[in-house]
């Protein structure tokens, strides 16, 4: 009995070899599977503390039926999700601020998929808001604040006096000019222990910006602390300055425009109004990538366009 059991057995494990062998689905023997390229610019940005929108492009070479989707918390090695999307725009939800994720994107087709494009990102919180109303900084004859200091998510407007605790400031010692940047950098103040991107290279600082959302970018690069000048009369867009300030939180400030005006209101009351994304965990970077690989991403804004506005990319 247990030898007709053996035989029994054998004779199963044959037939299901058979029907394997024999099958004509395009992944048996005699057939080609063709593995599609890797997508090519691989970007993100923070939309709030709990989405990052990822971007990237189509490589031209193989033919794709969608994209793979995988989120990966770096700090414990966990997969949080694998996912399926046909877009080249995707918004990853339900992640949280100041933990870096690692999102790889893999081009698929109906047998296979490709080699995945990675880059490691953090969502950030949005401040929109200043003691019940939009955030201003206002110009260096006023009595206003002409500094932010941003701690904790939240931005306090700040005078010429307490400049030693600003993170980001104006000054506007020329019509021509908007000088914008770390209050060192302006001359406000003799000690400075904030960061801005290296001003002698311009990276890091977005020109024709409408919406932080616009902004798509893989590492934030900090040299020494400076400012930037702002020429008003040729700048009539927004424009995004990535930044860290002096507890170590990473940043971007998207500087508004209106009616094509930067600098706006009138004499001497003038200000710039601002919307801020805010890393709340200190020394999380926006994303880690290799400087020099624009495959993976990296836009040098010393060339930087807007290639689609948030708008046009979500049709």
């Amino acid at each position: 009995m247990n030898l007709f059991r053996l035989f029994a057995a054998s004779v199963a494990v044959v037939a299901v070899f058979a029907f394997v062998a024999c099958d004509n689905s395009g992944t048996g023997p005699g057939t080609t599977v063709t593995v599609p390229a890797a997508v090519d610019s691989l970007q993100a940005t923070s939309i709030n503390q709990t989405t990052v929108r990822l971007r990237w492009r189509a490589s031209a070479t193989t033919t794709v039926t969608g994209y793979r989707v995988t989120i990966v918390n770096t700090a414990s090695g966990a997969t949080i999700g694998t996912t399926n999307t046909t877009s080249t725009l995707f918004d990853v939800t339900g992640l949280t601020a100041g933990t870096v994720y690692a999102f790889r994107i893999q081009s698929r087709t109906a047998d296979t998929v490709s080699a995945a494009r990675e880059i490691r990102w953090s969502p950030a919180v949005r401040v929109t808001t200043m003691q019940g109303g939009a955030i201003r900084i206002y110009e260096t004859a006023s009595g206003f604040g002409s500094g932010l200091g941003i701690q904790g998510g939240t931005a306090l407007n700040l005078t010429i006096a307490r400049a030693n605790d600003w993170d980001l400031g104006i000054a506007t010692r020329s019509a021509d000019t908007l000088l914008f940047g770390s209050p060192g950098g302006l001359g406000y103040a003799a000690i400075n222990r904030m960061n801005m991107p290296d001003t002698r290279t311009g990276d890091n600082l977005y020109l024709n910006v409408d919406s932080l959302n616009q902004v798509f970018d893989t590492q934030v690069q900090m040299g020494a602390p400076g400012a930037f000048t702002i020429p008003l009369r040729t700048i009539t867009r927004g424009f995004v300055l990535a930044f860290q300030t002096r507890a170590g939180n990473f940043g971007k400030a998207f500087v508004k425009s209106a009616n094509g005006t930067i600098l706006q209101g009138t004499a001497p009351n003038r200000y710039i109004e601002v919307e801020i994304s805010y890393q709340p965990v200190a020394n999380v970077p926006y994303a880690i990538a290799p400087s020099s690989s624009i495959a993976k991403g990296l836009i040098d804004a010393r060339t930087f366009t807007i290639l689609n506005s948030l708008e046009e990319s979500t049709r």
